[in-house]
Formats: C-alpha cells, structure tokens, sequence
C-alpha cells in the first residue's frame, strides 16, 4: 500500500517510536505514542482508540463479550450528547440521556407529588401478571375530575369495593358504596336512607287475591270505621296495623283479628308496640252494618291515622302460591286428627300460619294462629290469637315429622268444619326480595353478638311485622318468632309469640335509630353460626293532618275548649293592660319597676297584681278600682309589723 506524507522523525526498525508521534496524511491516522492512543480522522485521539467518522464492522466485541444489537437499535442513542444527572427541568426537546441516580431521584419525588401532563394523557401499564398498587395512608386516595370518573368497560372482569362487617361501616357520606359481609350484600349511603342494600334483590310476590292495604285518618274519641267488607267474601280477617296519634306525635302497631258470624263481629288485639306506653292509642271494636263486616277504632286522642294490610280468608280464598305464602283449603275436617297441611322439611325451617275455621252447621267462625318450626327429627308448635263467635274453640292442631314431611294435623271439636289457611314458609337460605308491602329477609349468619339482620328507612316506613326463623346445625336447635318494630324519636321492639327446639329463646331481638335508619339486629342463644332468615310486612303511617280544630295554632288566635293539662310552667310574656272584653277575665303579665308582674283584670277592668312583691322585693298588695276610681297599694310586711306592735303578737315568720 501507498503511503502518502509521513509527518514525524525517521522510521526505526519495525516502527518503533522513541516518544515522538506519528501522523499519516496529517490527521488519517494518528499514533499518539506519549498517551498510547490511536485517531482515525482525528490528531487528537482522546481515548485508546478515537475515530471520528462513520465505522463500519461486522462484529463487535466489548470486554471479549459480542455486542448482539442491530443498527436500529444502536440508533436510538443517535442525537444524545450528554448524560443527565438532573431530571427536575428537563423539557420535551431535550435529547440528553438520564442517569440511573437521576432517573431514581425522579421517581422518589413523584411518589409523594403530583404528576401534571396538561392535556396529554398519563398511562401507567403493567404488561405481565404483577398488580399496579397505589398506598396511601390518607382520608382520599384520588380524587377525579373528568367527564367519566372511571371506565374499565374495556374489561370483561369485576371491580372489587371495600369489604367489611356492619359495625365496621364508616359513619356514611352521600354517594359512598360498600360490600356488607354481615348481611352479604352491596349497600350504598344516602342522605334519605342511611346504609342500604343496594340491588342483588327480586320483587317480593305477594298474594294480591287475600291481601290489601288501606288508610284511615281523622279518627277521633268517637268510633269511627277503619276498614270494612263484605261479609259473604270473607269470614275473618287479620289487621296488621301502624297507627299515629297525631296529638301527640306517638306511633304504634297492632295485630287485630276480627271474625264474623254474618250477624255479629269480634275482634281481638295483639302485638302491640309503643313509642309511648303511657299514652292512650286507638282502641278496636268490630261489628256488621249492611252487610258489611267493620273494623271500628276510637282514639285516645282526637286525631288518629292508621294504615292497614289486611290478610282476609274465607268464601273468595282459592287455594294457590305466591312466592313463600300459600293459601289452603280443607272443606271437611271431623273430630279425628287428620293432616291439614305438610311441608318438605328439607326446604323448608318454619312457617306462620293464619287460620280461619268455619263451622256451618252452627253458624260459628273461629280465628286462630300458629307458629311451627322443626330441628331436623322433631317438629314444634304453638297456637295462640283465638277469636270466637261461639262459646267454644272449633279445633286443635298438633304438628309432627312424618318421613320427608313436616304435618299439621287438626281435630275438630265440631264436624264439618272448613278450615283455610294463608301460610308463610321460610327455608334457611332465603335470598333478599323486595315488594311494595312485604319482604323476604336474605339469610344471615349471627352469632352471640348481635348481628344486623334488616334494617329500613323512617322516610319508607313507620312501622314492620316480621316473621323470623333460626337455625344452628351446630347445636341442631331451631326457632321462629315473630317480631314487631316501630319508630318515632327512637326504634322500639317487641318479641313473640315464639317457638323454639330449645324450649327457650334461640334468637333475642333488638332495634335503633340512627338518623332515618331503623336497624334490626339479633343475637342467638346458641352462638355462632346460627343462620336466621325472615319475612317482613312495613307500612309508612305519616301526619295526615289534623284539622284546626282539633289542635293549638302558634301564631293564629284561636278559641281552644275543654280542660287543659299543663306538664310544664306557663311562660306569660311582658305586655300592657288588656282592652275590656264581655264576659272575659285576662291573666297578663306587665313590666313594673323593670320587672315582669303577673296582673288580673276583670271584665269591669279591674286589675289586680297576683305577683305580691314590690321593687324591694317586700310583700306588696295592689288593686285598681275602676269604678271608685281608686288604687291601692299597700305594703303588706309593713303592715303587720304595724300591727305585732300593737297586738304583741308575732304573725311573720322567718322560716
């Protein structure tokens, strides 16, 4: 090969240099001996080997390990000059690259500041099987802005919410949603009804053909009709029912079973539950006008309301199931105990049974109900609520387990009796329903605690009824019950009848109020694990108003009648003497010496000061005659010093 101008000293043996550099077309290639390095286009290599122009090569090696990476990807490099150690002012156009040190430094400070991209989007991925996991450990993890909060419609998979018991609910904001792993279900907050189940839910069936609802208002302490039918549909009817003493702001319920004999009504109440024991509520009476047999009530106050769901049997009952209720008929049952009624006791806890029996031959009507619950071997009952027309009950009932089946049995005292039956059934795994008037209360699992088993809003309803079974397979005892829960200032509750495997109570019951939310909790007698499901019929009984007359107005004058009782002093405010008004006295107060004085003034316009003390706070006699035109005042302590003077006696005493 040629060699064109050799700048430096004469070449040695072998091209040996003392010290001294050796340029080959000054700058083509360059040995620079005092620093052992190589150019190429370069006569100041400033490493081993230092080209500057474009490199060629068919393999590459550094440390003895080959570089694998294709053209492309060495290009990414292409542009950056320099090595960045400071991340927090880089721009968009900057081409330098980020050291490890700096990259760190940027993450470490984001984590606790805000990322801001104007309009651009921020995309955070994960594209192999970790999670993505944002810890905070303040009130609010994000806060969102956008027109869309959140959108995983993209995924075909499930958004996890929060996760806890009914006592570890926080105290609820508006929009605030949550899994309950009391009660097994998805319950949001709302201002109107606190915590509450949202969805997961069906639409209770009800039996429509048997049952109805009504209201009735302005009942005062005369008898006035609450209901009434026809006597040939129905023989007997049930009344579940929320009255309002509207006087005096109490709620109640009451169960009243009215029977008939198409000339003569009764009718009997139970299931009572007060917000005011000591107050007077509407009482029930029952009769038949014109064909029509009458729930009548008479108030213990001059303003009741009351609404109604009215569970009727009798000539228009057919037989037939609506959800757990199921209506029967038997047209024949004699004085040997025959099954009235079964049930499979693998599906099926317990049932509540309303019970109407019709003896023809005597004209006579008798009203009963029943409880019946099973443990698995043994099945228990208890009747109660009898109601008569006649002198004598009209049958009996036994209940047994008899294979697979649950039996009621029933022996009339009578023959050819006719007994319908409108009976609710409730099996250990209800799923949650809900309807206009009734419920089906989802199982849940409680324990010796009490646990939430239902709860509802004062905004929905006043009052409920409930039927509840338990069960402990643990223990192998069982229960049912029935439970009446009303609410005014407070919740308040009450127990029974019951029946249960045990003897005594399996489940005890509780109630509160906090807000607008009535919850509804129980707690069993044989601990964990005890599953308790439910039937509940509710009614909303509001203010329907009293008329005027019947109440004391605030601001407007008004002629009030009859005796008042005052639990509490009357507070009279500071005025001026009353004008003279016809056959009216006044009792006012009036300011004297800058203080409140209680005053009479008669129909003559004579006024007297009731309140005996003067400024100096001595007893003090005042009385202005209009007619002698004299006023009198006499100071009174004074006076009969005046007089122990004179007598010797002592008529003032210091204690």
């Amino acid at each position: 090969m040629a060699i064109g101008r050799i700048s430096g000293s004469v070449l040695k043996s072998n091209l040996t240099r003392n010290g001294v550099d050796l340029a080959f077309e000054t700058n083509l290639l360059y040995l620079d001996v005092t620093n052992s390095r190589v150019g190429i286009g370069t006569s100041e290599p400033t490493t081993t080997l230092h080209v500057n122009g474009t490199t060629n090569t068919t393999a590459l090696q550094i440390g003895g390990t080959a570089v694998t990476a294709s053209a492309t990807e060495l290009n990414l490099l292409d542009g950056i000059t320099t090595i960045d150690t400071d991340l927090s002012s880089v721009s968009a156009s900057d081409d330098t690259l980020a050291s490890a040190k700096a990259v760190k430094a940027y993450v470490d400070q984001i984590s606790t500041s805000a990322i801001s991209e104007g309009d651009s989007n921020v995309t955070v991925t994960d594209s192999g099987t970790g999670a993505i996991t944002i810890a905070a450990d303040g009130g609010t993890i994000i806060t969102m802005n956008a027109t869309t909060a959140l959108d995983a419609s993209g995924v075909t998979n499930a958004i996890r919410l929060p996760n806890g018991t009914t006592a570890q609910r926080p105290s609820g904001s508006v929009g605030e949603i949550r899994y309950n792993s009391s009660t097994d279900t998805i319950e949001g907050y709302t201002t109107a009804g606190g915590w509450a189940q949202l969805g997961a839910t069906t639409a209770t069936a009800e039996n429509t053909d048997d049952t109805t609802t009504g209201d009735a208002t302005a009942i005062s302490t005369s008898q006035g009709v609450i209901d009434q039918f026809v006597t040939s549909s129905f023989d007997s009817a049930w009344y579940l029912t929320v009255t309002r003493d509207e006087i005096n702001d109490e709620v109640s319920t009451a169960k009243h079973s009215l029977v008939h004999n198409d000339s003569s009504a009764f009718v009997a109440t139970s299931h009572i539950t007060e917000s005011d024991p000591t107050n007077a509520y509407l009482t029930a009476q029952a009769d038949v006008a014109g064909g029509n047999a009458r729930l009548l009530g008479t108030g213990g106050s001059v303003v009741n309301s009351v609404s109604t769901y009215r569970i009727a049997l009798g000539d228009n009952t057919s037989a037939g199931t609506t959800g757990n209720v199921v209506t029967s008929i038997n047209t024949d049952v004699d004085s040997a105990s025959e099954v009235v009624d079964s049930w499979a006791h693998a599906t099926y806890r317990g049932a509540k049974y309303y019970i109407s029996v019709n003896n023809a031959s005597k004209t006579e009507v008798s009203n009963m109900e029943a409880l019946v619950v099973h443990d698995g071997t043994t099945a228990f009952i208890t009747t109660y609520g009898l109601v008569n027309t006649g002198a004598n009950d009209l049958l009996s009932l036994t209940a047994a387990i008899n294979g697979s089946n649950v039996e009621l049995s029933a022996a009339g005292n009578e023959p050819n009796l006719r007994v319908t039956m409108y009976k609710i059934l409730l099996a250990d795994d209800e799923s949650a329903s809900t309807g206009d008037n009734v419920n089906v209360i989802e199982a849940t699992t409680v324990s010796s605690a009490a646990t939430t088993i239902d709860s509802f809003a004062t905004t929905a309803y006043t009052g409920a009824f409930y039927v509840f079974t338990g069960h402990n397979a643990t223990e192998g005892a069982s229960s049912i019950s029935e439970v009446m829960v009303v609410a005014n200032d407070e919740a308040y509750i009450t127990t029974g009848p019951m029946v249960s495997s045990k003897g005594t109570d399996q489940l005890t019951f509780s109630a509160s109020l906090s807000g607008q939310t009535v919850t509804v909790q129980a707690a069993s007698t044989s601990g964990a694990s005890t599953t308790v499901n439910g039937y509940r019929v509710h009614m909303l009984r509001g203010s329907a108003g009293a008329s005027t007359a019947d109440t004391v107005l605030v601001s407007t004058e008004q002629t009030i009648s009859g005796a008042k009782t005052f639990s509490s002093p009357i507070a009279l405010t500071v005025g001026s003497d009353p004008a003279t008004v016809a056959n009216n006295a006044h009792i006012y107060a009036k300011d004297e010496a800058s203080s409140a004085e209680v005053f009479v003034r008669d129909e003559a316009g004579n006024v007297t000061k009731i309140s005996p003390h003067n400024e100096a706070g001595e007893w003090e006699y005042y009385s202005r005659n209009t007619k002698t035109g004299k006023t009198v005042r006499i100071n009174m302590e004074e006076m009969i010093r005046d007089i122990e003077k004179l007598t010797g006696k002592s008529y003032i005493k210091n204690s």
